[in-house]
Parts: structure tokens; C-alpha cells; sequence
């Protein structure tokens, strides 16, 4: 055999495996996955109770990519790691933040980078950097990534009034427009979507943290789930169904400055 034809056996051989990885995998059962729907719009409900958002649609596509359905389990923020190990659901896909010590916890699959900002009333002082939040009262939802990197701003010398963490991002916003906050640090879309509903009350005055990364939570001894929804979630971004789906909520990349 030639040195042409065993290139392209070996690509045909490389060729099939990619085709059919995902399809050879079949979840048993719906796929069971958690969410925070305090979090539009990444995740949400309607007021019929349907869950709907980025991630929602997100989860949808990866879950027929995987033979299945998907199948939404609404959580609260603060058991969401708990309830995926104690076997509740299969996966998280919640705009959870991969940080080390979660990493410790779960795998994870990143499928996008995020960034924070802070969001202030329309007519205070704009903060615009951590400098700015000296004095202030920050809001923040609870064990977040927002939560940590204020909490070590503040622990860094930065004067911070006080950091209130609430049980959800919607919460954040009520605290800020009742003036029992100064300032929320929240993720960028999170940010900017609240701005857009209500334009006179909010407006994002500048970016608190650079993008990180946002990934799928996968108990560790699920491999091969792993393995396949880093496939599945390959070949979203590969065909454009996942930058669809990201134009679709922001009309535009998710993971860049919205303007």
C-alpha cells in the first residue's frame, strides 16, 4: 500500500470514529439536568413554569446529540454540587464557573467564557473599576464566582462597605433599585440582559472580571458521558448550531463585550 492510500485509510479510520462517537453512545433514559432558573437569561421559567434560556437550549441540543431528551431538574444554587453527586441528575449546565476547587468536586466540559460587570443605577456615580467600590455596598448571588472575587477584593485592602449575597441574581437587582446595594457584580449577559428590561433603572458602568470559563458538570466516574458531551458539545460549535443559539439570546457571540 502506497504512502497516499494509507493516508487516506487512516483518515477515514480517524473520520468514522469522530461520526460515530457520539452516536454509539446512548444515554439510558432522559438526560436529568440541573439547573438555577434564578438566572435569566441563562436559565429561567416562563410563567407557565417551562424552563427556557441559553443553557436550557444549550441542554436541549446536547441531549438529542446523545440519543435523548432533556429533562430539567430546577435547584437552588447552593445544593446544586451536592445534588449532582448524590446521583439526583446526570449533569449540571447552569452557567457554572470551572474554578479549582469545584474541579476537586466534578469534571467538567467548558463550552464557553463569560466575563462579569458591574451593574449600578442609571443615575449614581458609574463604578468603573475595584477602586471604585471603596465605600460601597456590593450585591452579589451566593457562592459564585462574583461572591469569591469580591470577597477577596475586600480581603485584598479594597474598602467595601459591606457584600451582600443573595440567594438569587434576581434578588441582586431588587436590592439595587430598593438602594439597599451600591453596585452588583453579576456575568456579563446576566448584566445586560436586566439592563435591557428595565434601561431607566440600570446600566452596566464597566468590567469587573475577564472572561473565565463555564462548563457542564459530570460526576467523575462518568467518563463516558463525559466523553460523549465533549463530542456532542464539538460538533455544536463545529456546524455553528451552538453560535446560533448564542445570536439567538444576544445577537452575538456569547463571551464578548456586549454593546
Amino acid at each position: 500500500m502506497g504512502k497516499i492510500q494509507s493516508l487516506l485509510v487512516a483518515l477515514v479510520v480517524i473520520l468514522s470514529f469522530h461520526s460515530t462517537s457520539v452516536l454509539a453512545y446512548k444515554h439510558p433514559g432522559n438526560l436529568k439536568i440541573a439547573i438555577d432558573t434564578t438566572y435569566p437569561p441563562m436559565e429561567f421559567e416562563t410563567a407557565d413554569g417551562k424552563a427556557q434560556g441559553f443553557d436550557v437550549d444549550v441542554a436541549r441540543e446536547l441531549a438529542k446529540r446523545l440519543g435523548t431528551n432533556a429533562e430539567f431538574i430546577v435547584m437552588g444554587w447552593d445544593g446544586i454540587l451536592a445534588g449532582l453527586q448524590s446521583g439526583r441528575y446526570d449533569v449540571i449546565i447552569s452557567s457554572m464557573n470551572i474554578t479549582n476547587d469545584r474541579k476537586k468536586q466534578v469534571n467538567f466540559v467548558e463550552y464557553v467564557k463569560m466575563g462579569q460587570v458591574f451593574v449600578a443605577r442609571k443615575n449614581s456615580a458609574p463604578i468603573k473599576s475595584e477602586n471604585d467600590l471603596v465605600g460601597k455596598v456590593v450585591a452579589v448571588q451566593a457562592d459564585t464566582t462574583s461572591f469569591e472575587a469580591v470577597d477577596n477584593l475586600k480581603k485584598k485592602g479594597i474598602a467595601i462597605k459591606d457584600i451582600k449575597a443573595f440567594k438569587g441574581a434576581t434578588d441582586t437587582f431588587s436590592a439595587l433599585k430598593a438602594f439597599q446595594a451600591d453596585v452588583v457584580v453579576v456575568d456579563e449577559p446576566v448584566g445586560y440582559y436586566y439592563v435591557a428590561k428595565d434601561p431607566k433603572s440600570f446600566a452596566v458602568t464597566g468590567v469587573a472580571l475577564n472572561p473565565e470559563p463555564v462548563g457542564v458538570a459530570i460526576r467523575k466516574k462518568d467518563q463516558q458521558l463525559k466523553s460523549a458531551i465533549e463530542i456532542a458539545l464539538k460538533s455544536m460549535q463545529k456546524d455553528g448550531s451552538f453560535d446560533k443559539i448564542s445570536r439567538n439570546w444576544f445577537n452575538t457571540k456569547l463571551g464578548q463585550k456586549f454593546k
